[in-house]
């Protein structure tokens, strides 16, 4: 039995030396292999490299013989090359530059300021944009034909007649409304020297109102044979070559006879004398003798000098010093001298002397 199992040992126990060929042959192949592994490295990299070097010289690999490039058209080349190279840089900086723009507008966008700031200024237009609607409705409504005028009032006029104002307005009927200026029509009408201040109202169903105030002529100048009338504030309203109306004549006025124009006022030391002559006036009619007096002289602001011409009378009134009792004087002599003419002093210091008069 023991010699049966020593055979058996034997059998599979290895041959002498056998382990030592498959040592070199296991050697030998790995030699091999990395020898191929080196061969296959260096033929790419001999590929690689004659590719490299017909990129750069620009071999002509159609023809068996490869002519060099000359340095001119190399120059050429590298020109291209570089010109294309700050294109494409370019190209990325613009790229780049777009990018950061966009983030930036993304964040300015999930900014709440911004987003805000945005909704603000939507709603700020869409109210513009209503407005403009209701603007240009309204403008659409006040130039339909409901608005053209078919009818022209006038008030306040006594001495000029309405069919003059409404000549001297320039307004037409059948024009509309809203297309009537104010301004000028106003300017229109006080082109008569009468017309003081105008008002225009529009009303509806197409009629237009012209409110007017006139200047009353209070008095009246003589030039020339004719007569210029004059307000209270020294506008010349009228010239005519007859006697219109009752008023008193103002006397040695100071204004240049060329001067004298409608719608034109006396200098500025007559309209402060016809001032002093309407208190004179006022004080006359307290006391019941206005209506005798006809002219009045203003030559001399420290003695007016009153013309009673129905009387035969005339009064050295002086200044408005006592003017109250002057009048009160000129009242008594008046009713008690009825039937004599001359002149009335009461230009005196009633402190130490009584009026007196010098009778004809």
């Amino acid at each position: 039995m023991q010699k049966k199992v020593a055979k058996a040992k034997n059998k599979k126990a290895p041959l002498k030396g056998a382990s030592n060929v498959r040592k070199k042959e296991s050697i030998f192949n790995y030699d091999e292999e990395v020898k191929n592994t080196k061969n296959k490295k260096k033929a790419k990299h001999s590929k690689n490299k004659t590719a490299k070097k017909i990129e750069d010289t620009e071999y002509f690999l159609d023809t068996r013989e490869t002519p060099k490039i000359s340095k001119k058209q190399l120059d050429k080349i590298k020109k291209k090359k570089k010109k294309e190279s700050i294109k494409k840089a370019k190209e990325i900086k613009k790229q780049e530059i777009k990018e950061e723009k966009q983030r930036i507008k993304n964040r300015k966008r999930l900014n709440p300021k911004y987003i805000a700031k945005k909704q603000k200024t939507l709603k700020l237009v869409e109210i513009m944009f209503l407005i403009l609607i209701v603007i240009i409705a309204i403008l659409l409504f006040l130039l339909s034909p409901i608005f053209k005028i078919t009818k022209i009032e006038v008030k306040g006029n006594e001495k000029i007649s309405s069919d003059e104002i409404i000549s001297l307005s320039k307004i037409v009927k059948d024009t509309n409304l809203f297309k009537i200026s104010k301004k000028e029509t106003i300017s229109n009408i006080k082109e008569n020297a009468y017309i003081q201040d105008v008002n225009i109202n529009r009303k509806i169903f197409g009629t237009i109102e012209i409110e007017v105030k006139e200047r009353i002529a209070n008095f009246y100048i003589e030039f020339g044979g004719a007569y210029a009338y004059i307000d209270n504030n020294g506008y010349i309203l009228e010239i005519n070559t007859e006697k219109l109306v009752d008023k008193p004549k103002i006397v040695g006025y100071k204004t240049l006879e060329e001067n004298i124009n409608v719608g034109n006022k006396l200098v500025a030391e007559d309209i402060e004398n016809i001032s002093t002559v309407i208190n004179i006036l006022n004080v006359a009619s307290n006391y019941g003798v206005r209506e005798y007096i006809s002219s009045v002289n203003i030559e001399n602001n420290n003695n007016y000098i009153l013309y009673l011409e129905n009387e035969h009378k005339t009064v050295n009134l002086g200044d408005m010093t006592n003017i109250d009792i002057k009048m009160l004087y000129m009242q008594s002599i008046i009713e008690k001298e009825k039937d004599k003419s001359g002149t009335l002093n009461l230009d005196v210091d009633f402190r130490n002397k009584y009026p007196y008069a010098s009778w004809l």
